[in-house]
């Protein structure tokens, strides 16, 4: 349609020209010009018509579809409801009749705290408030709009759940809510158990609280180099722990400088891509291997990725597949809880990895030690092509894997200790 209409506008555009260049120019050849400009109106509004009721054909059938599949999924979850109020029942019945499966801890014993679980519509909350709940601990939970009726606000432990404005898009008024809380509950701890784009707000958040309050997070300029990929990555060689090839990009003439500079270097096979250096999963779509040998296209992907100071990229080397998760805990840099699982997309394979289990351990012990950490990270792990496991990447907030070690006797100490 847009090239029809630029054609279409050219055309009219120099027969206007020819038009007033001939001052005698008859009568008749002016009606003429007028008919063929009525004429070429006429098509390209006919052709703009059709092109805006086909596109307005083609959204309201994507609309219709996107419809069903809702209606689809809502129907499957009634349709299991029945299902899921036996298996609910038959929980209830044996934990009144036998008592439950999970160990209590006795954290509170030394102190009871209040504490504030937020992040409420994640299956890791829930796991958090219940293990420092069944320790004795008094428990509120939190999580933003529109979430307000998330599972965790019925657990048996929750004695007041709170509602807050969103860190990304109201800052001030968030953390107002956050003070607020921790006036009126008198909290001694705050344990986020947000989404990823949250995370950063927290560990910036103890910097504004009383000093009697702690948040089980890393601080705000630990929480930025972890979650960095390329200070991350310099952590880890400073540290003498293996990691993958990684350099910085904060505009084009880094990526340029980069593989100019491989290229005057043997050829090793390694492969690169380019990503963003925080989270960023609308940023990741398009990954392309590099080097290629059409440098023009290249050179455009590169550009096009429009990295910044601001929005700064990595460049990584590319490592095998399978991927694991490692997920641990830290109190001043000694090593408190841990899981190892293979990595899947939805965050819900509860099910511990037994391979090379011993060596991530020590791996996350060590990065402990060397950053004297406190707080709660998750690790991303791939294969080199000597098939050592390195960490890519670094999460550092909680992970679903939290939910393995539920029922443990010192999962709520892990928090509170």
């Amino acid at each position: 349609m847009a090239e029809g209409k630029v054609q279409t506008q050219s055309t009219l555009a120099e027969i206007d020209g020819d038009t007033t260049a001939s001052s005698e120019t008859s009568s008749d050849v002016d009606e003429q010009d007028s008919v063929l400009r009525n004429r070429k109106s006429s098509s390209a509004s006919k052709t703009a018509g059709t092109s805006s009721a086909q596109a307005q054909k083609v959204s309201s059938q994507n609309r219709w579809a996107a419809r069903m599949k809702s209606l689809v999924a809502i129907l499957c979850l009634w349709s299991f409801a029945p299902l899921l109020v036996i298996m609910a029942t038959y929980a209830w019945l044996k934990h009144r009749l036998v008592g439950g499966a999970f160990e209590k801890g006795k954290s509170a014993e030394k102190k009871k705290l209040s504490i504030l679980v937020t992040g409420g519509k994640m299956s890791k909350a829930s796991a958090v408030a219940r293990a420092v709940g069944r320790d004795g601990h008094k428990v509120f939970t939190a999580e933003i709009m529109p979430y307000q009726f998330c599972h965790t606000r019925f657990t048996t432990y929750a004695s007041q759940h709170y509602v807050l404005p969103r860190p990304t898009v109201q800052p001030a008024e968030w953390q107002a809510k956050i003070l607020e809380i921790v006036k009126e509950q008198n909290i001694d701890l705050i344990i986020p158990c947000t989404a990823p784009v949250e995370s950063s707000a927290y560990a910036h958040l103890r910097d504004v609280l009383p000093a009697k309050v702690r948040v089980f997070a890393f601080d705000g300029k630990t929480s930025d180099i972890l979650d960095h990929k390329y200070t991350f990555n310099q952590v880890l060689a400073n540290s003498k722990i293996p990691c993958p090839e990684t350099a910085n990009m904060e505009c084009y003439e880094d990526a340029a400088e980069f593989f100019k500079k491989r290229e005057s270097m043997p050829d090793d096979g390694k492969r690169f891509i380019v990503k963003p250096a925080v989270y960023d999963p609308k940023a990741r779509t398009e990954i392309l291997f590099l080097p290629i040998e059409d440098k023009k296209r290249q050179k455009e992907y590169l550009k096009s990725r429009n990295a910044t100071p601001q929005v700064p990229y990595v460049i990584q080397e590319v490592l095998t597949n399978p991927e694991y998760g490692s997920y641990a805990i830290y109190n001043q840099g000694h090593l408190t809880g841990f899981e190892f699982f293979v990595s899947a997309a939805s965050c819900l394979v509860y099910k511990q990895c037994k391979e090379q289990f011993d060596k991530v351990l020590q791996l996350n012990k060590d990065l402990g030690k060397a950053m004297n950490l406190t707080g709660q990270l998750t690790l991303d792990l791939m294969h080199k092509a000597s098939g050592e496991l390195v960490p890519i990447e670094c999460n550092p907030r909680i992970h679903s894997a939290v939910c393995t070690l539920e029922g443990h006797r010192n999962t709520g100490a892990m928090f509170t200790d």
